[in-house]
């Protein structure tokens, strides 16, 4: 449901369920490591190494979504809008809700066309892109609605 939300118990944060990593982010990457494999398999020369660097540079992609989609937090706390991702490098970035001044939405074709895409957090002195959200229009007004800045 959009806008959804959830309390913590025994805090001021509240969780935005609305901005997470959409699962079908990764049909991109796994159709052109699918489309790259008979390049490997039954190509010689240039089609070999076009369809190697094709493989790696999908399963690097599809590496990125599946550890985004594990690990992406979006939380209200305090009057602060607080973005938690990463695995092996933890991103935690905390803006005040005063200093936002602008959220984006980004998205391409095939983004459209799967319902997911880019959230940019424009700050004062900060911004913020939070990559493959499902529905990124609705994260987009979850996330103006918690911080009370817009309608």
């Amino acid at each position: 449901m959009p806008g959804q939300q959830n309390g913590l118990k025994n805090t001021s944060a509240v969780v935005l369920n609305d901005v997470n990593v959409a699962p079908s982010a990764l049909l991109g990457s796994l159709l052109i490591f699918f489309v790259s494999v008979p390049f490997v398999v039954f190509g010689n020369g240039f089609l070999v190494m076009v369809g190697a660097v094709m493989i790696v540079l999908s399963f690097i992609d599809a590496a990125n979504i599946a550890t985004l989609m594990l690990t992406t937090k979006c939380l209200v706390n305090d009057g602060n809008l607080v973005m938690k991702y990463g695995l092996s490098r933890r991103l935690n970035v905390s803006m005040p809700a005063p200093s936002i001044r602008d959220i984006k939405i980004k998205q391409t074709w095939f983004g459209s066309l799967f319902k997911y895409g880019s959230v940019i957090v424009i700050g004062d002195d900060l911004g913020v892109m939070l990559q493959y959200i499902k529905n990124p229009l609705a994260a987009m007004e979850a996330i103006k609605k918690s911080i009370d800045i817009w309608p």
